[in-house]
């Protein structure tokens, strides 16, 4: 295990499927306050979430994505969300890609 102490995580999954009770794997000195799992495969060792925290007195919202390697979670990325300003424009963005995956392949001329 890291030197790194673990902050306190006293705070339940938001996201009502999940059932494996496991805490978040987030060090201190940032301060959980609410998170959500968006995805989480054991078997594949991949879990996702969207978390509401605060470090070092700044509140922000962040996409964290954790692989398990050797036992242990460890983050693989981080995406912070500082303003909402900042999320309006990503979310827009994102929107305006979403219709183009209804669309069916067109197929590549011979």
């Amino acid at each position: 295990m890291d030197d790194i102490e673990k902050a306190p995580v006293l705070v339940a999954d938001e996201a009502t499927h999940i059932k494996d009770h496991e805490k978040l794997p987030i060090h201190a000195p940032i301060i959980v306050l609410r998170y959500r799992t968006i995805k989480k495969n054991n078997s594949l060792g991949w879990w996702s979430a969207v978390v509401l925290l605060e470090d070092h007195g700044k509140k922000q919202v962040c996409f964290y994505r954790w692989k398990k390697n050797k036992g242990e979670w460890k983050r693989d990325k981080k995406l912070p969300f500082k303003t909402p300003a900042e999320w309006a424009a990503i979310k827009e963005a994102v929107e305006s890609f979403m219709p183009e995956l209804e669309e069916k392949l067109q197929p590549l001329p011979l």
